[in-house]
This record gives C-alpha cells, structure tokens and sequence, in this order.
C-alpha cells in the first residue's frame, strides 16, 4: 500500500494547479525558433515545487500538424547516463555493488580489461567519465548510419574492451564516454539478470510513475512519438540496446518532471536515496576546477549549483537540470537536432540573451531539389551565401545532413552533389571531405574516395573511421597521418595563455611529452601533434595550429573547428 500511495501523490503533484509560469521571453523564443525552421517541436516545463508549468509550441512532424504537448515522447539521448547511474546507486545502497568494484568482476572471463600502472577500471570510472576508455569504440562500424547503434551488440562490447589499450592514466582526467557508460549499463545488466529495460521500469519509472518512459515503445507511446528531424529534415528513430545505457530511454515532459521532482526530493519514492547519492561529488581535479557526481554535471551560475544533464540523437535535443538545495528545475525536449540546453539553463537564471535563431538554408535547399533540381538548388545555394549570408545558418553541417539524408533514400547522385558543395563552401573542414569519401563509395568511385578520406585525415588526425576506410581500402597503414613526437623544449614554447575572445582564455601546459589545453570553464584536454606546431584533440573535431612571429616567438594560435579558423593571441 506504500508504494501505491506514493505513485499517487507523484501524479497528483504534477497536475496541480500551477503558480508558476515560464516568462513570455522563453515562450516567443521557443516560437521563434519553430517559425525559422530550427525546431520542429519544442516541450518544456519549470517547477518550483510541486508546482509546474508546461509550454510546448511546434509539430510531431512536418507533414501532419499534430501539436506537440507534455505527453508527446521524445529519444532523451544522453540524459539515459543518469538513470544508469541512479541504478548503480541503488545497487551500492542495497549493498551488492561497490563504486570501488574493478569492473572486470562483473565480465565475462573470456574479456581482457585493459589495465595501468597497475590500476584498474572501477564502477567508479565508468560513472564519472574518467575511465581512460575513448568517447566511442573503434569497432563501432554501423551498417544503417540512420539508426547507427542498432547493431552494436555485447559482443562487440567485448571485441573492443579486449583489444584496447589505454592511452593514459586511469582516473587522471574526465573524457565523455559513451561507450563507458552504455558499458555500465550492460554490468548492471549481467549483475542483476535483468535487461537494463526491465531495471529501469522496476528501479525508476514505477516508483515514479513514469508510465511513457521506456527504451521499447509501447502502442501508446508510438501514437504520441515526435519524428525525429535533422536540419529541417525528417530522419530515422534511433534504437540503442547494446549500449542503452548511454542513451537509449524515450520519455515525455510530463513524466521527465515526475523525475525532477524526485530527484529534487519534492515527493520521495523508494529510489530517491539513490537519486540523492547519485547528486554527490563523485570526482573532483581541483587543478581544472572541475567535479562531476555519478552521471550528473554541474555549472556554476553566481553562488548557485545548477546539476544538470542535456543528450542528443539523431533527430532529438534534450536537457533537465535543477538548482542545487532547492526545489526549482526544468525539463525541455524537442525533436530536431538543434541544441534547446540554453532555454534550460535560461529558466535556471544563466543571465545570457537567448539568441534569435536563423532557419536552416538545408530547408531552403531540400524544398528547391525537391521543386525543381539539384542544378538550380546549387545555384540558390550559393546565390543566397552571396546575398544573404547572415539570413540563414550556413554551418557545415547543414548540407551534410541534408546530403546524408538523401543518401539513405538511394539519391546517391543528388547526396555527391551536396557533399561536393559542401566541400567546396568548406574547404578547411574535416568532415565534408569524410562525407564526400563516403558519397563516393556509394557510387562505386574508390579512387576518389580514397582522395577525399586522405584529405579528411589530414585535417582532423583523429578521424579514426577515415583510417578505418582506408585502410579496408588498400591505403597502406605508412601513407596514412601518424602522431609525430615533439621535444620537450619545443613543447614548452607552446605553453601559456590565449584569449580566443574577451573572458574565454585557452591555457596550454605540459605534462613531460604531452600537451594539454583547457578552456575557460571547460575539463582540460590532451593535444597530440600531427606535425612540429599543428595539434588536434580526440574528444572533439578540433585543431590547433601554433603561430610564431618574426622573431621566431609563438605569439598566437588559431583554432580549427566547424570549418572556422579562430585567432587567439598570447596574452601570457
């Protein structure tokens, strides 16, 4: 009777009458936002309490006009990483699991744990993203790259872990990991018996009352789902099982605030002393000035915590986070993949101005292929970055989407004519030429595609799927970018402070033969050279190039991301 009684009070809370409201500034910017084409649909919800009120403007998709509302579901993407650690949580309470438990305990005998210096991967590392493990495998080849988790079994889980070696340190720096994470879910799994599904139904959703959320969808929840778009685009569904707990949970608004408020102690099921374990700093480097608890991140807004979370797939945006020793939060949900974390944080008293969106020229583009040709798009393309340049978003990745888009349709044709504009408008980008390789593949023109996947490792280093391609290819593994070793003394040149724009400063420092950058309120990151003063990063698409003076002084270095080439001069 316990535990129906305090379902009961969590529904009744959430529908009780609101005496609070989302400002009118957040509400004309959500609809601004829908009006330029950059969202789709957009759902949000501020508590204070165990009042709350809803707001949602937009569509499920593009062609039926059925409104989105706090029962639509959306995919909440990486905001799955805090469930999976609440269930940890719960398995520490009840005693049967150890944050400090080397993970190798909880896998099969047959896979090798990569280990260092004689440490070894804790439960603990997975949870705070400070297990040396990389943001994504190596043997993560999707064969559907419009539902690219789908095939990624435990096997392939197994496959990785055995093969990797750990490039640095455990624990020594937090590295996003999906993989990591989607691991910790998979260990929970084979410690309780249970499928991560039936755990978070058991563990969350029925305490809470959150009858929308789940990995599977239920007939239900298919007849309120909100299609997943890309840059004004309808794309497919994501399906994250073998690593679910990374990202694969489907809810709506109004059970997200049930979640809230559980995890904000408003009404108390039985798994929110797990919620509150898993709110605790679980990993702090004072020299980065940076913590994380288990799953949860944190951002400093003036004397307030706000703890937080936000994910992303293929066609969603999401975000929840609350202040820190009070009972104000927020939950926002869209289906495009535009980031909507800024009207979260906005709600949660972040005093920067909400930007006023621009449309996307890929929905421009899509509707004159679509009306006329791909010739006469081209030419309105480059007509209106001509004439227009500040009207519509003209980032990379709009026409590669796009491109991408058709490419899954069998439009090869079409996708290599986007892929080549795209390359063309972003000479200095990575990732078109990789786009471009790919479109070539299709098409059965290896050798350039070999020519366009060279170039895409040339600029970005790390792009470990063009070496992967070219190396299936017949490219010789000598041809391909190698990591040169840089002298210490050289390094040390390298190293001090660089304004990329007032308040934001990049720190560059040595530890013995690597280099690290760390920005103004971000983790520190390793920086591996590709040559005496060009670097790139493997968390992010991102190089640095080091600059000298004519007196052979570094004075500057210029960032190298999204296609833009950012200065920034030594200030020390």
């Amino acid at each position: 009777m316990k535990y129906i009684v305090s379902c009961l009070l969590l529904l009744l809370s959430v529908h009780a009458i609101s005496q609070v409201q989302i400002p009118d500034a957040i509400k004309e910017n959500i609809q601004a936002r829908v009006e330029a084409g950059e969202n789709v649909g957009i759902s949000i919800a501020y508590v204070e309490g165990d009042k709350v009120d809803f707001f949602s403007y937009g569509t499920t998709d593009l062609k039926h006009n059925i409104p989105v509302n706090e029962h639509t579901v959306y995919e909440i993407g990486s905001i799955s990483k805090v469930f999976t650690c609440i269930m940890l949580a719960d398995e520490v309470l009840k005693g049967s699991m150890k944050l400090s438990d080397p993970i190798v305990n909880y896998l099969p005998n047959t896979v090798k744990v990569p280990t260092r210096n004689g440490r070894e991967i804790t439960l603990l590392d997975l949870a705070t993203h400070t297990s040396a493990l990389p943001r994504m495998p190596d043997n993560f080849n999707p064969r559907d790259p419009r539902n690219p988790y789908v095939d990624y079994t435990p096997e392939h889980i197994y496959e990785f872990m055995s093969s990797y070696e750990l490039t640095r340190d455990i624990g020594s720096d937090y590295e996003y990991s999906n993989y990591a994470m989607g691991l910790l879910g998979h260990i929970l799994e084979l410690h309780t018996g249970k499928s991560y599904e039936t755990l978070l139904i058991e563990k969350i959703a029925h305490p809470c009352n959150m009858i929308s959320t789940r990995l599977a969808l239920t007939d239900s929840m298919k007849n309120h789902l909100a299609k997943p778009h890309a840059q004004g685009v309808e794309v497919s569904n994501w399906d994250i099982t073998g690593l679910a707990g990374a990202g694969g949970i489907r809810s709506t608004t109004e059970d997200m605030v049930k979640f809230l408020m559980a995890n904000m102690g408003v009404l108390k099921p039985n798994i929110y002393e797990a919620m509150t374990l898993s709110q605790q700093v679980a990993y702090e480097k004072q020299t980065d000035q940076f913590k994380i608890g288990l799953g949860w991140h944190y951002a400093q807004n003036g004397d307030d915590t706000i703890i937080w979370h936000n994910g992303a797939t293929g066609g969603y945006k999401s975000f929840t986070g609350f202040i820190e020793g009070t009972q104000k939060g927020v939950v926002v949900l869209g289906n495009a993949d535009t980031d909507i974390g800024r009207l979260g944080m906005k709600l949660l008293g972040d005093p920067r101005p909400l930007e006023v969106p621009k449309p996307s020229i890929a929905t421009v583009i899509n509707k004159e292929i679509e009306a006329n040709s791909i010739k006469s798009a081209i030419k309105l393309y480059q007509q209106l970055k001509t004439e227009q340049s500040d009207a519509y978003k003209f980032d990379e990745s709009q026409l590669n989407t796009l491109g991408y888009k058709y490419l899954s349709e069998g439009h090869n044709t079409i996708a290599l004519e986007l892929f080549k504009l795209n390359v063309t408008s972003f000479p200095k980008a990575s990732n078109p030429y990789d786009s471009l390789g790919e479109g070539y593949l299709k098409v059965g023109d290896t050798t350039q595609a070999i020519t366009n996947y060279k170039k895409s490792l040339e600029l970005n280093p790390a792009n470990d799927n063009a070496k992967t391609v070219l190396l299936n290819l017949g490219v010789a593994k000598s041809e391909l970018v190698t990591d040169v070793e840089v002298p210490e003394n050289v390094l040390d040149t390298y190293c001090g402070q660089y304004e990329l724009q007032p308040g934001f400063i990049i720190t560059v420092t040595r530890q013995e033969k690597q280099l690290f950058a760390q920005a103004t309120g971000q983790p520190q990151f390793e920086l591996f050279a590709s040559a005496y003063n060009k670097f790139y990063l493997k968390v992010v698409e991102a190089q640095v190039t080091f600059k000298a003076n004519d007196k052979g002084k570094i004075d500057s270095l210029t960032l190298h991301q999204n296609g833009q080439n950012m200065p920034a001069k030594r200030i020390e």
